[in-house]
């Protein structure tokens, strides 16, 4: 991850996530655009929660920010446990960790990652066998997966979405829709998915700030378009 400072590390850990016991896993405070994040991670996951990190070393859990990422397997029946551990702790299960450095509990929730998980594991179960193997070996996203597995059966979708715009950068204006486009490169795949989000409800004015613009839940459309790849 980009501009990610290590401010410090508790080497090997042990967590324990309700029920499972997880070894050999390395936790450690980074910072990342200013903010300080617990990562914590063993060979197969990293999560990564906004902490407060006090003067005296102590720290809690704030629910602004996270990341995650699954590393790259070469057999489905290892992938997907990781989504449904995952799926525990944004529905906040314990995490207890316990190591020569470090010792505690953080919890997290956040019910809406919950809902993008499940939409995910169905998804990528409902990719062909062949190509959900294929596929799994290669550094692609969950979400280039799942999109993958329904731009044959929805092309366009309704959602919605959060976004903060620096107005020093993108100039916005009461009445203004957002639009983003992006190319999600799928290794192993013909093709890749060009996927264009755009807000249905306009900017209000309340939304915009002095500095920024920050809108949450808005109503918006994604379309998705096949590029055979050369």
């Amino acid at each position: 991850m980009k501009n990610q400072n290590l401010i410090k590390t508790f080497g090997v850990t042990e967590l324990k996530i309700g029920q499972l016991n997880l070894k050999d896993c390395h936790s450690r405070i980074v910072e990342i655009n200013r903010k300080k994040y617990l990562e914590l991670k063993n060979r197969e996951f990293k999560l990564g929660l906004e902490i407060d990190l006090k003067d005296d070393g102590s720290f809690n859990t704030i629910v602004n920010n996270y990341y995650y990422k699954i590393y790259q397997y070469s057999n489905i029946k290892r992938f997907m446990p990781n989504i449904k551990l995952l799926k525990e702790i944004f529905m906040g299960q314990l995490i207890e960790i316990s190591g020569k450095l470090v010792t505690g509990k953080v919890s997290f929730e956040n019910r809406i990652e919950v809902m993008k998980l499940d939409l995910l594991e169905k998804e990528i179960l409902g990719l062909e066998e062949i190509k959900k193997e294929k596929l799994l070996q290669e550094e692609n996203s969950l979400y280039s997966l799942a999109l993958l597995n329904l731009i044959d059966k929805t092309p366009t979708l309704q959602s919605w979405v959060n976004f903060r715009c620096d107005l020093d950068k993108v100039q916005l204006i009461e009445g203004d829709k957002i639009s983003v486009e992006r190319i999600h490169i799928i290794k192993g795949n013909d093709f890749n998915i060009r996927e264009r989000i755009v807000t249905v409800a306009p900017v209000e004015k309340r939304e915009i700030k002095t500095t920024e613009t920050v809108a949450y839940r808005k109503t918006c459309e994604i379309s998705l378009e096949k590029i055979p790849r050369k």
